[in-house]
């Protein structure tokens, strides 16, 4: 059974513009800080021939707010930084009281040559 512990996170805005030369930029600015339960972390490295592609997975529970219902609407425009990193959220799971929303995350970070 794995321990499930509270820590730190940031809660971000996300805003995708096309900046003046048409290319694509993606600002990020803080929202909140909470905690949250973090639990189920996964690291993964795949190695191919040429390339190292980490990719890691975390849940993180928080309390179902108005704030956590208006990120589980619109997942796209938010992130969420834990241990330095930026997270997006692939998935929202609200529990069936409405009590807890559990945010299934991911860190895909750029391949490395090998």
């Amino acid at each position: 059974m794995a321990i499930a512990r509270y820590e730190n996170i940031d809660v971000n805005n996300v805003t995708n513009s096309i900046n003046a030369y048409g290319e694509q930029t993606t600002t990020i600015s803080k929202w909140f800080a909470t905690r949250a339960q973090v639990s189920d972390v996964n690291n993964n490295l795949r190695i191919s021939e040429r390339y190292r592609v980490y990719s890691d997975l975390v849940n993180l529970t928080l309390s179902f707010t108005p704030n956590t219902k208006q990120i589980v609407d619109e997942q796209n425009l938010f992130a969420i930084t834990w241990r330095g990193y930026d997270w997006r959220i692939i998935d929202c799971r609200e529990s069936n009281d409405r009590m807890n929303v559990t945010f299934i995350c991911y860190r895909n970070d750029p391949s490395t040559p090998v």
